[in-house]
């Protein structure tokens, strides 16, 4: 199975499942969506998606944060958006915000808010994990169960649970 077909069909977990039962865009008039210069990480070999897709809203570009992996520096691939896409075309990074996956000091993998989300989502600063919907978070899991029998995106994971650390040193818990 290639990686591509992996990604597409765990997209499919969340075309109908979403953060909470409401349209949580309306909150904040879509901030998340904007467009804005933020951009959005991609997972290990998702990149290989997008120039399948060639989306017309959207451009990947080689940003500074990298993780290594089979003894070479990987840099990793962001995904710049000009604020209206399909939805359906996503990548996974959009699909799951405000939550992300993340390996903990014990080498646990669990979901978190991402505390780069607290500048923008309303949902970040209000809510717990707990507070999300079920199925949306148990989706997240699933995906991630999937994804992390890849050593690389385990690799991955481990650099960017790091790069998450020194966000969290920002935000009180």
């Amino acid at each position: 199975m290639n990686v591509e077909y992996i990604y597409l069909q765990l997209y499919r977990l969340f075309d109908k499942s979403t953060p909470i039962k409401a349209d949580c865009g309306k909150l904040c008039k879509k901030r998340c969506c904007k467009g804005d210069d933020g951009g959005m990480y991609l997972f290990p070999g998702e990149e290989k998606v997008f120039k399948l897709l060639k989306p017309n809203w959207a451009k990947t570009e080689k940003s500074d944060f990298y993780y290594e992996f089979g003894g070479k520096r990987k840099n990793v691939p962001i995904l710049f958006c000009d604020g209206i896409c399909d939805r359906y075309q996503r990548p996974l990074a959009c699909r799951i915000f405000p939550l992300t996956p993340y390996i903990n000091k014990d080498g646990k993998a669990e979901i978190i808010i991402d505390p780069r989300a607290k500048s923008m989502c309303p949902l970040s600063n209000t809510l717990d994990i707990a507070d999300f919907d079920g199925g949306f978070v148990k989706n997240i899991k699933k995906a991630f169960a999937v994804l992390m029998r890849s050593k690389e995106i385990t690799e991955y994971l481990k650099a960017y649970s790091e790069y998450i650390d020194e966000y969290k040193k920002f935000f009180k818990e």
